[in-house]
């Protein structure tokens, strides 16, 4: 199928991030209206100079270049956590979403090697579909204390 995962500048890629988050209304639930109706703003985040610290975003991309899916995340210390995720509904039949989901795994553990732990929500409260997405990508419940210094 030719699909690409590959790190991406959020900012470069707005017109696409907004045709994705409008291919469906509904996902998981009810998309949030402000993003179906305002196009994304621009990143301010300043670039990051720690591997423990960050805000990476993720892309994939069809054999024509076009983003069909993205992820923000946030890697703060031990934890990557999938902040949110989206693909294209007309892509979604070819796997494009656990396609993002698995990359970013394996990409932190190259790139963040203090990375243990990878975070998507709260499990034990998901609705019924999205336990079974979570089930089906091999995320599993913990409890996390956090200790701030």
């Amino acid at each position: 199928m030719g699909y690409v995962f590959e790190p991406i500048i959020y900012n470069d890629y707005l017109d696409e991030i907004y045709e994705i988050r409008c291919s469906t209304s509904v996902r998981q639930g009810a998309m949030d209206a402000e993003m179906l109706n305002n196009k994304p703003k621009p990143n301010t985040d300043k670039k990051s100079k720690s591997g423990t610290h960050n805000y990476p975003y993720f892309g994939v991309f069809d054999s024509n270049r076009k983003l069909v899916a993205y992820a923000g995340c946030i890697v703060a210390g031990e934890l990557l956590e999938l902040s949110h995720f989206f693909g294209h509904k007309d892509y979604q039949k070819d796997g494009i979403v656990p396609l993002l989901i698995t990359e970013i795994a394996r990409k932190s553990i190259e790139g963040y090697s203090g990375v243990k732990y990878f975070v998507y929500g709260s499990y034990v409260n998901s609705s019924e579909t999205l336990a079974r997405f979570k089930k089906k990508l091999m995320f599993k419940p913990y409890h996390v204390h956090w200790k701030l210094h």
